[in-house]
């Protein structure tokens, strides 16, 4: 096949491979990336309260079966249903840790079940496997691939699969081929991995089906038709126990991904034009791919919300993810824990606090997300809220300071694009008289916030003031924020005693002020109901929490 212009990157054939992809597998980054001893694995990511999720709680499914029959369900939807009844159909953008959940779990299966969970978790072209997304054995017989020494785009040219053929340059190589390897390749790598020093995806070379060389591998594949937007997985063969290599100890696996072959609008929708669409999640689901070379059993909230966040500093300009803080945020859904992860898509909406850390506390840098990557991998291996705290250390500043600044923030909007961001919901108002409002409770969840608003009342003058106090737990934090009518803003964290009370007094003028805002806060970061390792949890699992539902009360009096 003729070669693509251009320096070190070539078109090759490929033959159609013997056999099953092997599946997927842990494989060190660095020689010593292996923990001493298994860790417990990360809980399933809930996708949906239905029937197979009833299977599980009844104990008519292993935990390792339900995710089998999860991940069935992103790709023969239709022959779940028919098994188990009323399945849920899983997120457009859930399939990595769908899939990935089914992986480690992979030795939990009984021979025949792991048959299948590999056929799920191959690449498309190991020729025509009956589950799973894959090419059919005459479409993997016109592959090809376009490659340069660290990346290769593999596509077919038989329907349903194939890109468009439009070829606007005469050299054999579709332009939407051409395309998503620049995409990957000079923008989205250039990023993630030249600028910003990620690591590198971890070599596949160990795997039986590795594409064919030692480059990373994106597959072009018809994902519409199963409501995907793209994928990364792996057949790394270190965590298969049939494999003579298993070691469920290490840290660090290989990964491939599978992109839409065009992300036509019929499938997609008119959102974004076809090639956003791809921009975004390639940025998206690559960064998967680097996460996996730093520890690939993390939370749920940091996987999905650093790679959504990643979307925003690969592509500011394309507002995909601000989706994700619309449905479900700590901007529009402030009450529920930031780690909570896996519900109403949650996990993907807490990218507004990586955003945060990245635009106010490193100022604008994104390194300190890879830092944070690094600090969970191989050999700290601290989990995601622990891996938060140390890296604040670094930057002289702790996780509860930042998190009482990240509430604020979300109630002022003040990121680069708040001005398109939902704004975050007021629990309550009041315009207090002089005889107050009585002392009001709130209950709020770990790493939560709660914000109530005070009005001048028809009985104000222009000297009004307010007077707020609070009683708080001892994790409990408050703060004001005084909305001017010429548009300033002034913000007090309130000093409270050792009894965590406080009282503070603050304008509350008439046609001065607009309003106060009392931002109430729970920065606690202990967790319970979930692994232990000594003293020190695992995981965040889904945001439990010793310091949940603590009663938080307040009371406002206007002063003349």
């Amino acid at each position: 096949m003729s070669g693509r212009v251009g320096p070190g990157v070539s078109v090759r054939a490929k033959p159609v491979a013997a056999g099953l992809a092997a599946v997927l597998c842990v494989l060190a980054w660095a020689a010593p990336a292996a923990a001493e001893e298994p860790r417990p694995l990360p809980p399933p990511l809930p996708t949906a309260d239905d029937a197979l999720t009833d299977a599980l709680e009844d104990g008519e499914l292993t935990e390792a079966e339900y995710t089998l029959e999860r991940a069935r369900s992103l790709f023969e939807l239709g022959r779940v249903r028919r098994e188990y009844g009323d399945v849920e159909r899983a997120g457009a953008r859930d399939a990595t840790l769908v899939l990935r959940d089914l992986a480690v779990r992979l030795h939990a299966l009984p021979p025949e079940e792991r048959a299948e969970a590999r056929r799920l978790l191959a690449r498309p072209d190991s020729g025509g496997v009956p589950v799973g997304d894959g090419w059919s054995p005459a479409a993997s017989a016109t592959q090809r691939a376009l490659c340069d020494p660290e990346l290769c785009v593999h596509w077919v040219s038989t329907s349903p699969d194939a890109p468009q053929p439009t070829d606007t340059d005469g050299d054999t190589i579709p332009d939407w081929v051409e395309t998503t390897f620049d995409v990957f390749r000079s923008e989205v790598w250039a990023k993630e991995i030249d600028e910003l020093d990620y690591r590198p995806p971890v070599a596949d070379t160990d795997s039986a089906h590795n594409g064919g060389g030692e480059q990373f591998d994106v597959y072009l594949d018809d994902l519409g038709v199963d409501r995907v937007f793209g994928y990364c997985t792996s057949d790394d063969p270190r965590i298969d126990p049939d494999s003579p290599v298993f070691d469920p100890s290490v840290f660090a696996i290989s990964a491939y991904c599978v992109v839409d072959n065009d992300y036509n609008a019929t499938q997609y929708g008119t959102g974004n034009t076809p090639k956003e669409f791809l921009q975004v999640t390639a940025a998206h689901e690559f960064n998967h791919a680097l996460q996996f070379a730093y520890d690939w059993l993390e939370d749920v909230w940091f996987i999905e919300g650093t790679a959504t966040n990643i979307e925003e500093t690969v592509y500011p300009t394309i507002d995909d993810n601000i989706f994700f803080l619309r449905a479900y945020s700590p901007l529009t859904r402030p009450s529920s824990p930031l780690d909570r992860g896996g519900l109403g898509d949650s996990e993907y909406g807490s990218w507004i606090f990586w955003r945060y850390l990245e635009e106010k506390v490193a100022k604008g840098n994104p390194a300190i997300i890879r830092k944070v990557w690094q600090r969970a991998g191989f050999p700290a291996d601290d989990y995601s809220l622990l891996a938060v705290r140390n890296v604040l250390g670094q930057y002289g500043t702790s996780f509860p300071a930042t998190f009482v600044n990240f509430a604020v923030a979300n109630r002022r909007r003040s990121y680069a694009d708040g001005s398109k961001y939902p704004a975050t919901p007021t629990t309550r108002r009041h315009s207090p008289g002089p005889g107050g409002t009585g002392w009001r409770a709130y209950r709020l969840s770990h790493l939560s916030n709660q914000f109530t608003s005070f009005t001048p009342g028809a009985g104000a003058t222009a000297k009004s003031r307010l007077r707020v106090s609070v009683d708080l737990p001892a994790f409990g934090e408050a703060t004001l924020l005084t909305f001017y009518r010429s548009g300033k803003i002034v913000g007090r964290r309130l000093a409270l005693n050792r009894y965590s009370n406080a009282t503070v007094t603050v304008p509350f003028g008439r046609g001065v002020v607009t309003r106060v805002d009392l931002v109430l806060t729970n920065r606690s970061t202990r967790l319970t109901g979930c692994w232990q390792d000594d003293v020190l949890p695992v995981y965040s699992c889904y945001g439990n929490s010793p310091d949940d539902g603590k009663t938080y009360r307040y009371r406002g009096v206007r002063l003349s």
